[in-house]
């Protein structure tokens, strides 16, 4: 596991459970304490870390933005020895959608899921020839990557549709003075209606 922060002392980069979602790890590692232990899982250029919480329970590769970070106690580290496997590979083993339930279903845990670290330690890893796991890998990258770009148009397009829906809606109200004004009718308990607007028959001065 990963290293817990000490109140005082030097300030030290910690990688969050926060920062780990749905294979990729975002956002900037948070300054904290000097670790109390755990000294030697200051991260390194394609370490993976796992999800140690669910039920997201993915895995990420450390890229250089975030090395010398420390992760937090909710993630593992798994760091791959390159002469048998690719980081790449791994983590898309992991990510793999029945391998995400079967680590669910070992997890502990009622309210959450909690991945423990016999479940991770007991899972089998297929190591076909390196040629065939950097394929894999490099597959699998090009499409987390993809799904980066892609989410960040949706998110741009969101904010533009928001941007000119607010301003058609200030502009409506810039060029009638003294509009119409409705309510909504009929709410039961639930507080929903499908009834429709009913519009006052004085105007708001």
């Amino acid at each position: 596991m990963g290293a817990t922060p000490a109140p005082d002392g030097d300030e030290a980069r910690y990688l969050r459970l926060a920062n780990v979602i749905e294979g990729q790890i975002v956002g900037d590692a948070v300054e904290g304490g000097s670790p109390v232990k755990g000294f030697d899982s200051q991260l390194r250029i394609d370490d993976i870390l796992v999800r140690g919480r669910g039920p997201d329970l993915s895995a990420a590769m450390v890229g250089e933005q975030h090395v010398d970070a420390y992760p937090t106690v909710e993630l593992f580290v798994i760091r791959v020895d390159r002469d048998v496997a690719e980081p790449a590979y791994v983590v898309a083993y992991i990510n793999q959608p029945h391998i995400q339930a079967n680590l669910a279903q070992g997890a502990q845990g009622t309210g959450f899921v909690r991945l423990n670290r016999p479940t991770l330690a007991d899972l089998e890893i297929p190591l076909p020839p390196m040629i065939e796991q950097r394929m894999i890998g490099s597959l699998a990258l090009e499409a987390q990557q993809e799904l980066t770009i892609l989410q960040e148009i949706m998110e741009r397009r969101k904010r533009l549709h928001s941007e000119l829906l607010h301003r058609a809606m200030a502009k409506a109200r810039a060029e009638d003075g003294n509009p119409q004004h409705g309510r909504i009718t009929g709410l039961n308990d639930a507080q929903t209606s499908s009834d429709l607007l009913s519009a006052d028959t004085e105007s708001t001065p």
